[in-house]
C-alpha cells in the first residue's frame, strides 16, 4: 500500500536522497524505509540558528602615542613639510613625496635651493613618502655632513645636495610609538637604520601578529604590497586598508637580518547567538541593539503553548494565546496634588489651636 503525505514522498524518491545502499530503486517504486528516518528528517529539516558579531567597543580603534625626554642632537634642513595631497576635488589620492611648506631663512635647504612648493621625493637613498619618514632619517645623522634629495618642482624632478647641520632639538619632548589596538593590537615605533622602517615595539597577549610569528624588535619593511611608510603612516593605514576577521601580509626584517613573509588575520569580535528556531518545537530570538528577547514553544501559526517576550525589564507571558500578562520594575513617580504639594510630602499645618 502506498505511503500518503509529505512522509510518503519522501519514502518514494529515496533513489534521491541515498541511504547507503549500492542500488536504486527505479522512479516511482518504493522502498522500506524505518518511521523513525523520516520522521528525523522532518524534524532536522526546518533547525536553523543564527549568529551575529558583538558591537566593537566605543573608542576601539583610538590612536594613542606615549612621549618620552629627547635630549640628543639630530640633523637639520630647516624644513617643513606636509604629506603630498593632490590638489583637485575629483583625486585625493596621496601622491609620492611630501610637500615643502616652508623653508628658513638661511637654514641649509634654502641654501641648497629647496622652495616651497616643492615635493621632496627622496632623502639620500629613502624614499620620503610621509612627514613621519624625513623625521626618522633627520633623527638618525649624528654629524653634519651632505646628503643628496631628489625634489620634484612641477614636471621636472631634480637633484640637489644639502649640507645637513646638527643641532640640539628645541622640543624636549618626541612621540615614542604609536598603538594600534583594534585590528593588530600592536605598538610601533620609528628607527634610524636603513630605510627608516618602523619596528614593532609592543605585542599584546592576543595580537595577531604574534600568533603569525612577528615578534618584538622586528622591522616591517612591507605592508600589503606597498611602504609601510613611518610608525604614524602605518598604524593611519591599518583601519583604511583592512577590516575585522581579514587576512593580511607583511614582510618583517629579523634582528638577524633574516626577511620573513608573514600572513596574519586581524582581530575580530566574538559572535552571539540571536536567532535559534526549532519548528514547531519553539522559536527564540534576541536582539542587543532594543534589548529584546522572545521565545515561543510549539508555535502552530494560529496560537503557540507558551510565549514569552522580555523588552528591557519589562516582560510579558502569554498560554495558548489566550491567557497573558505582564511584569515589570516598580517605579517611584512624584504626583502633584491639586493643592500644590506632593504626594507623600507633609500635610498642610491646620488652622486653629493646637491641643
Amino acid at each position: 500500500m502506498d505511503q500518503p503525505g509529505l512522509l510518503g514522498h519522501f519514502i518514494r524518491s529515496g533513489g534521491a536522497l541515498g541511504f547507503g545502499l549500492g542500488s536504486f530503486p527505479q522512479e516511482g517504486s518504493l522502498i522500506r524505509v524505518p518511521i523513525s528516518v523520516g520522521l528525523g528528517l522532518l524534524l532536522l529539516a526546518p533547525a536553523c540558528a543564527t549568529y551575529e558579531p558583538l558591537p566593537l567597543p566605543k573608542g576601539l580603534l583610538d590612536l594613542q602615542g606615549a612621549v618620552f625626554v629627547d635630549e640628543e642632537a639630530q640633523g637639520w634642513i630647516g624644513i617643513q613639510v606636509l604629506p603630498n595631497e593632490s590638489d583637485s576635488l575629483d583625486d585625493l589620492e596621496v601622491m609620492p613625496g611630501v610637500r615643502v611648506r616652508s623653508v628658513a631663512e638661511g637654514s641649509p635647504a634654502e641654501m641648497a635651493g629647496i622652495r616651497p612648493g616643492h615635493v621632496l621625493l627622496r632623502f639620500g637613498e629613502t624614499p620620503v613618502d610621509d612627514p613621519g619618514r624625513l623625521e626618522s632619517l633627520l633623527r638618525g645623522i649624528q654629524q653634519a655632513g651632505p646628503v643628496t634629495c631628489r625634489l620634484q618642482r612641477g614636471s621636472q624632478v631634480f637633484e640637489t645636495e644639502v649640507q645637513v647641520q646638527v643641532r640640539q632639538p628645541g622640543a624636549k619632548r618626541r612621540l615614542l610609538y604609536h598603538i594600534e589596538r583594534g585590528l593588530l593590537r600592536a605598538a610601533f615605533r620609528d628607527t634610524t637604520d636603513e630605510g627608516a622602517f618602523p619596528e614593532v615595539a609592543f605585542l599584546t597577549e592576543d595580537s595577531p601578529l604574534r600568533k603569525a610569528g612577528v615578534k618584538e624588535g622586528d622591522r616591517i619593511v612591507a605592508f600589503l604590497g606597498r611602504d609601510p611608510g613611518s610608525a604614524a603612516e602605518l598604524v593611519r593605514r591599518i583601519p583604511q586598508e583592512l577590516d575585522v576577521g581579514q587576512t593580511g601580509q607583511m614582510t618583517v626584517l629579523k634582528p638577524s637580518g633574516k626577511r620573513k613573509e608573514v600572513e596574519f588575520q586581524t582581530w575580530q569580535p566574538e559572535r552571539e547567538m540571536v536567532r535559534l528556531a526549532f519548528w514547531p518545537l519553539f522559536h527564540w530570538s534576541f536582539e542587543r541593539s532594543e534589548n529584546r528577547e522572545s521565545l515561543e514553544i510549539l508555535d502552530l501559526w494560529l496560537f503557540s503553548l507558551f510565549s514569552k517576550e522580555r523588552i528591557g525589564a519589562e516582560r510579558q507571558y502569554s498560554i495558548l494565546s489566550l491567557i497573558s500578562w505582564r511584569t515589570g520594575e516598580p517605579m517611584l513617580e512624584e504626583i502633584q496634588l491639586p493643592g500644590g504639594n506632593s504626594a507623600g510630602a507633609n500635610p498642610p499645618a491646620m488652622e486653629g489651636n493646637n491641643p
